[in-house]
């Protein structure tokens, strides 16, 4: 996905990095590749917007100064690989509660030669807080779970259900660990859906987070927003910034150039 057509050689692997059910598929346009499992959980564009929103808010200053930094629910791993080659000075750790594909991530860690700035921690977020003391990190950024228990239909994959659906954590949950485990004036990153957003707010605010800066995405000019991306300030003034949309496609279909600036990673 968002890969453009680019062909490239994909590398030689290790016999141990590689399982039988994983595809090994290139990372944007010149970013190299990554690992993903050919059913199951994989990766999506609102983790690529995500690290987008991240790095273009921060600036080269932001990536270069030495950050604590820690991703909740990981994933494969996308966003710590994409943020990594942006930002010299970010360490930290990736948090994500399924084996398998807390796993993943630690091999695509190894494939980016990644394995001494960041470590993945296979755990549920909520056991961070015994962890890790307060204050613990600078930037946090997630990509939780869509949709509520009791809302939408749970799918049958495990690894899908838990990525779509609160089922181990809430929304009040992730706003909370976060909370605690940002420092004062730390800065959380989250993509969340549109139609949701009030919510968000809501419990951003009740965790002591104050929205700062909210970018709402589009599928296409005419259309509703999908996502909202924020970024939040532990203990922060009241003062929003609201940026201009991000448009996926245009009206004929097709990715706009801004969504290419993305896929090449032009920050």
């Amino acid at each position: 996905m968002g890969d453009s057509g680019t062909s490239r050689k994909a590398p030689c692997l290790p016999e141990d990095l590689r399982r039988e059910d994983e595809t090994l598929e290139p990372l944007l346009m010149d970013r190299g590749h990554i690992l993903q499992k050919r059913r199951g959980y994989r990766f999506s564009l609102d983790a690529v917007v995500l690290a987008d929103f991240v790095a273009r808010l921060r600036g080269r200053a932001g990536a270069e100064k030495s950050t604590r930094y820690l991703d909740l629910g990981t994933g494969c791993g996308v966003i710590l690989v994409l943020l990594a080659k942006w930002g010299t000075g970010l360490t930290g750790y990736g948090v994500e509660i399924q084996e398998a594909l807390a796993d993943l991530a630690g091999r695509n860690l190894r494939l980016h030669g990644l394995e001494d700035r960041f470590q993945v921690l296979c755990t549920n977020l909520k056991t961070l807080p015994a962890r890790f003391p307060p204050a613990s990190f600078d930037w946090i950024t997630s990509n939780p779970p869509y949709r509520g228990l009791g809302t939408g239909r749970i799918n049958p994959d495990p690894q899908k259900a838990l990525a779509r659906h609160e089922l181990t954590a809430s929304l009040e949950d992730i706003c909370g660990v976060t909370a605690h485990l940002l420092g004062e004036k730390g800065r959380a990153f989250l993509v969340y859906p549109a139609g949701r957003f009030a919510g968000l707010v809501v419990h951003l605010r009740e965790a002591g987070l104050e929205p700062k800066t909210v970018r709402p995405v589009y599928p296409k000019p005419g259309e509703k927003a999908s996502w909202v991306l924020v970024e939040s300030v532990r203990n922060g003034k009241e003062e929003l910034s609201i940026e201009r949309p991000l448009f996926v496609e245009d009206a004929h279909g097709e990715y706009t150039e801004e969504m290419n600036r993305i896929f090449r990673w032009d920050l």
